[in-house]
């Protein structure tokens, strides 16, 4: 089955890679593929800013919500990524330890 997957995967990234094969993608399909990656990212952080114990935490013992809140107020005022993925990190970690948390979201320790 791994050997399928890789493959597949393979197979579907040497087609549009590939200088040898001749496929176009047209103006709107390129403009609809610049927003698979804010999707797939924010399918990935919403369940665990918002619901890190798969139930919604919307309060302020959240410590997910909390450094995600700072991150964006970072992002937004113009900070440089890195700081902002290292500051929400340390946020998180903090809040985590002063707010009592003992896991991570999703159960990971």
């Amino acid at each position: 089955m791994i050997a399928g997957m890789a493959v597949i995967t393979f197979t579907v990234r040497y087609v549009f890679l590939a200088r040898s094969v001749p496929i176009a993608i047209s103006p709107a399909a390129q403009r609809l593929l610049t927003y698979s990656a804010p999707a797939v990212l924010t399918a990935m952080w919403v369940p665990i800013v918002f619901m890190p114990n798969g139930e919604l935490a919307m309060s302020v013992t959240n410590p997910s919500l909390l450094a995600a809140i700072i991150a964006v107020i970072l992002a937004v005022s113009r900070v440089h990524m890195l700081v902002v993925v290292i500051a929400s990190m340390v946020s998180f970690l903090l809040l985590r330890h002063f707010l009592g948390a003992s896991e991570l979201p999703g159960g990971y320790v």
